[in-house]
């Protein structure tokens, strides 16, 4: 890549860095595109604007997640995280009360659309298991509480629930193995639920440091 190249691509990175920043940061923007005519070297110019450009986005979710649609948008996936922890607890505590009707209508929402596929793993359930379960359920609640009131360490709370699921989803490996039956047959599905609970961990954590941040 030749010199003039770097120096166009650097300009173009630093629009683009000035066009994402948020409102609120406008005069940073402006500065970063002065300190950039100052620098001499284009390849020092061009890791520059990358660096910009990257800040720029920083910024930019950091406001996303600071307005009230960010923060809905992550409160409501919390929500849904805390309610699928207590799926499990809640279709364990139907059939073992023999309330099959609930039972039922619970084992329509699990792979295979039947509750007695599952027996043998809700019998072989150990009983500390479910209640690891709504105890990670209850964190994610606390975090959210948290969260919406704008306390400090919502994320700890959360995280403490992240571990505690692992856990469970450790458990229930042994459970099945024990009995054969797979209860997500899918292996992609089950990643991804364990991808989407860290990704909304990690939001709620950069929320809540860049708010503390500010507030320094």
């Amino acid at each position: 890549m030749t010199e003039a190249l770097r120096r166009r691509l650097a300009k173009k990175l630093m629009r683009h860095a000035a066009c994402i920043m948020p409102a609120r940061e406008k005069n940073w923007g402006e500065a970063m595109q002065n300190e950039l005519q100052v620098i001499e070297d284009d390849q020092v110019a061009l890791h520059w604007a990358f660096g910009c450009v990257i800040a720029g986005y920083t910024e930019r979710l950091s406001a996303l997640l600071q307005s009230w649609y960010g923060r809905s948008a992550l409160a409501c996936l919390i929500a849904l995280l805390a309610v699928r922890e207590f799926f499990a607890p809640l279709l364990i505590f139907a059939y073992r009360m023999q309330y099959l009707g609930l039972a039922h209508f619970l084992g329509l929402r699990t792979a295979g659309d039947d509750y007695r596929r599952l027996i043998p793993v809700m019998d072989a359930t150990p009983a500390w298991l479910p209640v690891l379960w709504v105890a990670a359920g209850l964190l994610y609640l606390v975090a959210l509480w948290r969260m919406l009131r704008r306390a400090d360490g919502s994320a700890a709370p959360f995280f403490l629930g992240f571990a505690l699921e692992l856990v469970g989803i450790g458990a229930v490996q042994s459970v099945q193995a024990a009995t054969g039956i797979i209860i997500t047959p899918n292996p992609i599905v089950r990643a991804a639920g364990v991808a989407l609970t860290l990704a909304a961990g990690l939001l709620l954590w950069w929320a809540t440091r860049k708010r503390t941040f500010a507030a320094n």
